[in-house]
């Protein structure tokens, strides 16, 4: 896709180990967090945030539908 685009020395990278172990170790530190972001924030508010991030969990790990990527071009 980059290259019909126009650009050149093009490098892709998959990512989505990293991105996976980032947003666990995110979902993680708020967890713990918890009682305090509910009391900055609600409990609706922290439900949402680690619904969604726990749905890109599923969708980045176990189910493979979404994958994570680094591209590196140049376009002349």
């Amino acid at each position: 896709m980059l290259k019909d685009a126009g650009f050149d020395d093009v490098i892709a990278e998959d990512r989505t180990d990293q991105f996976v172990k980032v947003l666990q170790k995110e979902l993680d530190s708020l967890e713990k967090e918890k009682d305090d972001f509910i009391s900055d924030f609600s409990e609706e508010d922290y439900d949402e945030i680690v619904s969604g991030w726990k749905s890109k969990l599923v969708r980045s790990s176990s189910a493979g539908e979404q994958r994570w990527g680094l591209f590196i071009a140049t376009k002349k």
